[in-house]
Protein backbone atom coordinates (compact mmCIF):
# COMPACT_ATOMS: atom_id res chain seq x y z
CA UNK A 1 0.00 0.00 0.00
CA UNK A 2 1.43 3.43 -1.04
CA UNK A 3 1.14 6.65 1.84
CA UNK A 4 -1.26 8.21 -0.06
CA UNK A 5 -3.62 5.06 -0.30
CA UNK A 6 -2.94 5.03 3.28
CA UNK A 7 -3.94 8.61 3.92
CA UNK A 8 -6.91 7.51 1.91
CA UNK A 9 -8.39 5.16 4.11
CA UNK A 10 -7.68 6.82 7.14
CA UNK A 11 -9.55 9.65 5.87
CA UNK A 12 -12.30 7.25 6.01
CA UNK A 13 -11.76 5.73 9.55
CA UNK A 14 -11.63 9.50 10.69
CA UNK A 15 -15.51 9.96 8.92
CA UNK A 16 -16.67 6.83 10.95
CA UNK A 17 -15.23 8.24 13.91
CA UNK A 18 -16.79 11.27 12.80
CA UNK A 19 -20.58 9.99 11.84
CA UNK A 20 -21.22 8.56 15.13
CA UNK A 21 -20.07 11.33 17.10
CA UNK A 22 -21.98 13.70 15.47
CA UNK A 23 -25.15 11.32 16.81
CA UNK A 24 -24.19 11.57 20.33
CA UNK A 25 -22.55 8.19 21.02
CA UNK A 26 -19.96 7.55 23.38
CA UNK A 27 -16.55 6.06 21.68
CA UNK A 28 -15.14 3.65 24.36
CA UNK A 29 -11.92 1.63 24.51
CA UNK A 30 -12.12 -2.11 25.61
CA UNK A 31 -9.17 -4.75 25.86
CA UNK A 32 -8.33 -7.42 22.91
CA UNK A 33 -7.57 -9.85 25.39
CA UNK A 34 -9.87 -11.63 27.96
CA UNK A 35 -9.94 -14.40 29.99
CA UNK A 36 -13.01 -15.78 28.59
CA UNK A 37 -13.87 -16.30 24.33
CA UNK A 38 -16.85 -16.66 22.53
CA UNK A 39 -18.80 -19.83 22.66
CA UNK A 40 -19.96 -19.15 18.85
CA UNK A 41 -19.98 -22.67 16.92
CA UNK A 42 -18.76 -20.91 13.59
CA UNK A 43 -16.33 -18.56 15.36
CA UNK A 44 -12.41 -20.38 15.99
CA UNK A 45 -10.63 -18.07 17.95
CA UNK A 46 -6.95 -17.61 19.13
CA UNK A 47 -6.25 -18.44 22.94
CA UNK A 48 -2.84 -17.04 23.90
CA UNK A 49 -0.98 -18.04 27.35
CA UNK A 50 1.91 -16.80 29.19
CA UNK A 51 1.81 -19.53 31.96
CA UNK A 52 -0.46 -22.62 31.97
CA UNK A 53 -2.49 -21.41 34.44
CA UNK A 54 -3.71 -18.03 32.69
CA UNK A 55 -5.10 -18.22 29.40
CA UNK A 56 -6.64 -15.76 27.61
CA UNK A 57 -7.98 -15.51 24.37
CA UNK A 58 -7.94 -12.88 21.57
CA UNK A 59 -11.51 -10.89 20.98
CA UNK A 60 -13.35 -11.97 18.40
CA UNK A 61 -15.41 -8.69 18.50
CA UNK A 62 -15.70 -6.40 21.79
CA UNK A 63 -19.20 -7.68 21.65
CA UNK A 64 -18.86 -8.57 25.32
CA UNK A 65 -17.24 -5.81 27.34
CA UNK A 66 -19.62 -3.32 25.70
CA UNK A 67 -22.59 -5.20 26.86
CA UNK A 68 -20.78 -5.06 30.40
CA UNK A 69 -20.48 -1.29 29.86
CA UNK A 70 -23.90 -0.97 29.18
CA UNK A 71 -24.96 -2.71 32.32
CA UNK A 72 -23.02 0.23 34.32
CA UNK A 73 -24.89 2.86 32.40
CA UNK A 74 -23.24 3.83 29.50
CA UNK A 75 -25.92 4.51 27.01
CA UNK A 76 -25.41 4.58 23.37
CA UNK A 77 -21.52 3.55 22.73
CA UNK A 78 -19.11 2.90 19.65
CA UNK A 79 -16.35 1.24 19.83
CA UNK A 80 -13.33 1.22 16.48
CA UNK A 81 -10.83 -1.51 17.54
CA UNK A 82 -9.19 -4.66 16.20
CA UNK A 83 -10.95 -8.53 16.30
CA UNK A 84 -9.29 -11.73 15.81
CA UNK A 85 -10.82 -14.81 14.70
CA UNK A 86 -8.41 -18.16 13.63
CA UNK A 87 -8.15 -19.65 9.97
CA UNK A 88 -10.43 -16.63 8.33
CA UNK A 89 -8.19 -15.70 5.24
CA UNK A 90 -8.87 -14.65 1.67
CA UNK A 91 -9.59 -12.15 -0.38
CA UNK A 92 -12.06 -10.66 2.17
CA UNK A 93 -10.92 -12.26 5.03
CA UNK A 94 -7.75 -11.24 7.38
CA UNK A 95 -7.36 -13.12 11.28
CA UNK A 96 -6.86 -9.64 12.28
CA UNK A 97 -8.81 -7.14 11.24
CA UNK A 98 -10.94 -3.99 11.73
CA UNK A 99 -14.36 -3.65 13.38
CA UNK A 100 -16.99 -1.05 14.21
CA UNK A 101 -19.56 -2.45 16.79
CA UNK A 102 -21.92 0.07 18.21
CA UNK A 103 -24.65 -0.17 20.73
CA UNK A 104 -28.34 1.94 20.62
CA UNK A 105 -30.33 1.95 22.94
CA UNK A 106 -34.40 1.08 22.53
CA UNK A 107 -33.79 1.05 18.67
CA UNK A 108 -35.78 -1.43 16.76
CA UNK A 109 -33.63 -3.32 14.06
CA UNK A 110 -35.17 -1.18 11.61
CA UNK A 111 -33.64 1.40 13.15
CA UNK A 112 -30.52 0.70 13.26
CA UNK A 113 -30.41 -0.48 9.78
CA UNK A 114 -31.49 2.61 8.65
CA UNK A 115 -28.61 3.65 10.55
CA UNK A 116 -26.17 1.46 9.16
CA UNK A 117 -27.00 2.63 5.29
CA UNK A 118 -26.60 6.06 6.77
CA UNK A 119 -23.01 5.15 7.45
CA UNK A 120 -22.14 3.06 4.63
CA UNK A 121 -23.55 5.93 2.54
CA UNK A 122 -21.58 8.77 4.14
CA UNK A 123 -18.30 6.48 3.59
CA UNK A 124 -18.46 5.33 0.20
CA UNK A 125 -20.29 8.43 -1.25
CA UNK A 126 -23.04 5.99 -2.66
CA UNK A 127 -26.61 6.42 -2.13
CA UNK A 128 -27.66 2.89 -1.55
CA UNK A 129 -31.59 2.05 -1.09
CA UNK A 130 -32.12 0.14 1.67
CA UNK A 131 -33.56 -3.33 0.68
CA UNK A 132 -34.89 -6.21 3.36
CA UNK A 133 -34.88 -9.73 2.18
CA UNK A 134 -36.33 -12.23 4.91
CA UNK A 135 -34.18 -15.62 5.37
CA UNK A 136 -37.70 -17.80 4.30
CA UNK A 137 -37.46 -15.42 1.19
CA UNK A 138 -33.94 -16.18 0.20
CA UNK A 139 -34.02 -19.93 0.20
CA UNK A 140 -37.45 -20.22 -1.80
CA UNK A 141 -35.90 -21.02 -5.16
CA UNK A 142 -32.37 -22.76 -3.63
CA UNK A 143 -32.67 -26.87 -4.21
CA UNK A 144 -32.31 -28.11 -0.69
CA UNK A 145 -33.83 -31.30 -1.40
CA UNK A 146 -31.18 -31.71 -4.09
CA UNK A 147 -28.56 -30.60 -2.06
CA UNK A 148 -29.20 -33.05 0.42
CA UNK A 149 -29.19 -35.83 -1.66
CA UNK A 150 -25.71 -34.83 -3.28
CA UNK A 151 -24.41 -34.07 0.05
CA UNK A 152 -25.57 -37.13 2.33
CA UNK A 153 -23.33 -36.91 5.01
CA UNK A 154 -23.95 -33.15 5.88
CA UNK A 155 -26.18 -31.87 8.14
CA UNK A 156 -29.13 -29.59 7.52
CA UNK A 157 -27.47 -26.42 8.91
CA UNK A 158 -24.05 -27.48 6.60
CA UNK A 159 -26.30 -27.96 3.32
CA UNK A 160 -28.24 -24.40 4.52
CA UNK A 161 -24.19 -22.68 5.10
CA UNK A 162 -23.34 -24.01 1.67
CA UNK A 163 -26.25 -22.77 -0.48
CA UNK A 164 -26.14 -19.26 1.62
CA UNK A 165 -22.63 -18.67 1.15
CA UNK A 166 -22.50 -20.38 -2.99
CA UNK A 167 -25.76 -19.76 -3.91
CA UNK A 168 -27.98 -16.76 -2.10
CA UNK A 169 -24.77 -14.36 -1.07
CA UNK A 170 -23.29 -13.96 -4.67
CA UNK A 171 -27.35 -12.58 -5.52
CA UNK A 172 -27.42 -9.66 -2.92
CA UNK A 173 -27.10 -6.54 -2.52
CA UNK A 174 -26.78 -5.35 -6.19
CA UNK A 175 -26.85 -1.78 -6.80
CA UNK A 176 -29.03 -2.02 -3.07
CA UNK A 177 -28.04 -1.95 0.40
CA UNK A 178 -29.95 -5.41 1.50
CA UNK A 179 -30.38 -6.81 4.57
CA UNK A 180 -30.72 -10.39 5.08
CA UNK A 181 -33.43 -10.47 8.34
CA UNK A 182 -36.11 -12.51 10.25
CA UNK A 183 -33.22 -15.56 10.94
CA UNK A 184 -34.60 -18.64 11.98
CA UNK A 185 -34.29 -19.45 16.07
CA UNK A 186 -31.74 -22.24 15.71
CA UNK A 187 -29.91 -19.30 14.01
CA UNK A 188 -30.26 -16.40 17.04
CA UNK A 189 -26.99 -16.47 18.23
CA UNK A 190 -27.15 -13.28 20.66
CA UNK A 191 -30.45 -11.87 19.29
CA UNK A 192 -33.95 -12.33 20.83
CA UNK A 193 -36.59 -14.15 19.00
CA UNK A 194 -40.17 -12.84 18.80
CA UNK A 195 -43.10 -14.87 17.54
CA UNK A 196 -40.88 -17.79 16.58
CA UNK A 197 -38.61 -15.44 14.66
CA UNK A 198 -34.53 -14.38 15.51
CA UNK A 199 -34.51 -10.81 15.28
CA UNK A 200 -30.72 -10.67 13.38
CA UNK A 201 -29.95 -8.91 10.34
CA UNK A 202 -27.28 -9.12 8.14
CA UNK A 203 -25.75 -6.47 5.24
CA UNK A 204 -24.51 -7.48 2.07
CA UNK A 205 -23.75 -5.21 -0.88
CA UNK A 206 -22.57 -6.53 -4.25
CA UNK A 207 -22.64 -9.94 -2.35
CA UNK A 208 -20.32 -9.27 0.31
CA UNK A 209 -21.75 -9.24 3.70
CA UNK A 210 -20.64 -6.47 5.89
CA UNK A 211 -22.04 -6.70 9.47
CA UNK A 212 -24.38 -8.90 11.50
CA UNK A 213 -26.60 -7.38 14.19
CA UNK A 214 -29.16 -7.94 16.39
CA UNK A 215 -32.24 -6.81 18.69
CA UNK A 216 -30.06 -8.03 21.42
CA UNK A 217 -30.67 -10.39 23.86
CA UNK A 218 -31.13 -9.33 27.45
CA UNK A 219 -32.67 -12.25 29.09
CA UNK A 220 -30.00 -13.77 31.69
CA UNK A 221 -31.25 -17.32 31.94
CA UNK A 222 -31.94 -17.89 28.57
CA UNK A 223 -28.27 -16.23 27.14
CA UNK A 224 -26.86 -18.72 29.78
CA UNK A 225 -28.88 -21.60 27.89
CA UNK A 226 -27.70 -20.46 24.48
CA UNK A 227 -23.99 -20.35 25.70
CA UNK A 228 -24.30 -24.02 27.00
CA UNK A 229 -25.84 -25.34 23.76
CA UNK A 230 -23.12 -23.64 21.74
CA UNK A 231 -20.13 -25.41 24.33
CA UNK A 232 -22.24 -28.85 23.47
CA UNK A 233 -22.30 -27.96 19.55
CA UNK A 234 -18.51 -27.15 19.67
CA UNK A 235 -17.80 -30.58 21.21
CA UNK A 236 -19.88 -32.43 18.83
CA UNK A 237 -17.71 -31.05 15.88
CA UNK A 238 -14.02 -31.11 17.90
CA UNK A 239 -13.77 -27.73 18.65
CA UNK A 240 -12.42 -26.43 21.56
CA UNK A 241 -14.34 -25.09 24.19
CA UNK A 242 -13.55 -21.87 25.76
CA UNK A 243 -14.08 -20.23 29.43
CA UNK A 244 -17.99 -18.69 29.56
CA UNK A 245 -17.56 -15.37 30.12
CA UNK A 246 -19.09 -15.11 33.84
CA UNK A 247 -18.35 -11.69 34.27
CA UNK A 248 -20.27 -11.06 30.79
CA UNK A 249 -23.17 -13.62 32.28
CA UNK A 250 -22.99 -11.07 35.39
CA UNK A 251 -23.92 -8.14 33.23
CA UNK A 252 -26.83 -9.34 31.88
CA UNK A 253 -28.18 -10.68 35.02
CA UNK A 254 -27.42 -7.05 36.06
CA UNK A 255 -29.75 -5.72 33.51
CA UNK A 256 -28.54 -4.77 29.94
CA UNK A 257 -30.56 -2.00 28.38
CA UNK A 258 -33.52 -2.57 25.81
CA UNK A 259 -31.13 -2.13 22.41
CA UNK A 260 -29.51 -3.31 18.98
CA UNK A 261 -26.27 -3.76 17.97
CA UNK A 262 -24.31 -4.45 15.04
CA UNK A 263 -20.77 -5.10 14.04
CA UNK A 264 -19.41 -4.12 10.81
CA UNK A 265 -16.06 -5.07 9.22
CA UNK A 266 -14.33 -1.71 8.92
CA UNK A 267 -11.74 -3.22 6.24
CA UNK A 268 -14.65 -4.46 3.62
CA UNK A 269 -16.70 -0.73 3.70
CA UNK A 270 -12.99 0.46 3.08
CA UNK A 271 -12.77 -1.76 -0.02
CA UNK A 272 -15.81 -0.89 -0.84
CA UNK A 273 -15.60 2.81 -0.85
CA UNK A 274 -12.23 2.62 -1.97
CA UNK A 275 -13.03 0.24 -5.45
CA UNK A 276 -10.85 -2.41 -3.76
CA UNK A 277 -10.95 -6.69 -4.80
CA UNK A 278 -8.84 -7.81 -2.01
CA UNK A 279 -8.35 -6.70 1.74
CA UNK A 280 -4.41 -6.88 1.64
CA UNK A 281 -4.93 -3.53 -0.72
CA UNK A 282 -6.48 -1.50 2.40
CA UNK A 283 -4.36 -3.06 4.52
CA UNK A 284 -0.72 -2.36 5.96
CA UNK A 285 0.11 -5.82 6.96
CA UNK A 286 -1.77 -8.91 6.25
CA UNK A 287 -1.93 -12.26 7.25
CA UNK A 288 0.68 -13.14 4.50
CA UNK A 289 3.59 -10.59 5.85
CA UNK A 290 2.61 -9.60 9.29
Amino acid sequence: MTPENWRRRQDLHYRVRDFFQKRGLLEVDVPVMSMAGGTDPQIDYHEVSSEPTNEKYLATSPEFFLKRLLANGFGDIFSLTHAFRKGESGERHNSEFNIAEWYRIGFSAEDMQKEIVDLVNCITGFNLPLKRTTWKNAFENVPLDKLKLEHSNWTSEEIEDYALTTIIEPTLGKGCAEFLIDYPPERAALSKIKNGIACRFELYINGVELCNGYEELTNYEEQKKRFFEDCEKRKLTGKPVPKIDENFLSAVKKGIPECCGVALGLDRLYMLALDKKNIEEILLFSDNDA
